[in-house]
């Protein structure tokens, strides 16, 4: 099934599929600076200045498998998919190292889009690789704690968890009208 103009792709080229569009649709802040968002920019994931009319900030988390898919401690998985791109955040290459985007298709499996979440604080999670909890979403070099700080087009890494606020995100349900 193509989507729109994008004849070239067989599956979930854009967001505006619709078994995409039924899961909620969430914005996604770090600890370490809740006035910046999850966001895609140039293929890259980045945090960018919280912009609530712009749709590369807004995400859609897919629970397709989150029954028969869980990390090792049983919390159930899901994906993150762009509302903008339609693009899914896919695990990083290792540890310190970028996370990557790619297609996200609704009928294939594919355990590299799926991640967990641990509730840590006030409202806060850690979000980690399902199949590898140890490496965590993590704001490059913005934790304040160690005199890091969020910028515009800050990078999402992974990283082995070390409790700062740049581990530490909130999911917030988007509601439109």
């Amino acid at each position: 099934m193509a989507c729109g103009h994008h004849h070239h792709h067989h599956c979930c080229c854009c967001a505006d599929n619709g078994v995409v569009r039924m899961n909620p649709i969430v914005r996604i802040s770090s600890k370490a600076n809740e006035y910046y968002s999850l966001s895609i920019r140039n293929g890259h994931v980045v945090l960018a200045p919280t912009d609530v009319y712009d749709d590369y900030q807004l995400w859609f988390k897919v629970d397709k498998y989150s029954n028969s898919v869980r990390d090792r401690t049983g919390l159930p998985s899901f994906a993150l998919v762009n509302k903008a791109t339609g693009l899914a955040i896919r695990h990083s290459f290792g540890s310190k190292q970028p996370v990557q985007v790619t297609e996200y298709d609704h009928h294939n499996f594919d355990e590299t889009v799926l991640w967990s979440e641990k509730h840590i604080c006030g409202g806060f999670n850690c979000i980690r690789m399902v199949n590898n909890i140890r490496l965590n979403f993590d704001a490059l070099n913005g934790n304040p704690g160690n005199g890091g700080s969020i910028y515009d087009g800050t990078p999402l890494v992974l990283w082995e968890w070390h409790h700062g606020d740049n581990q530490l995100w909130r999911i917030v349900p988007f509601y439109t009208d």
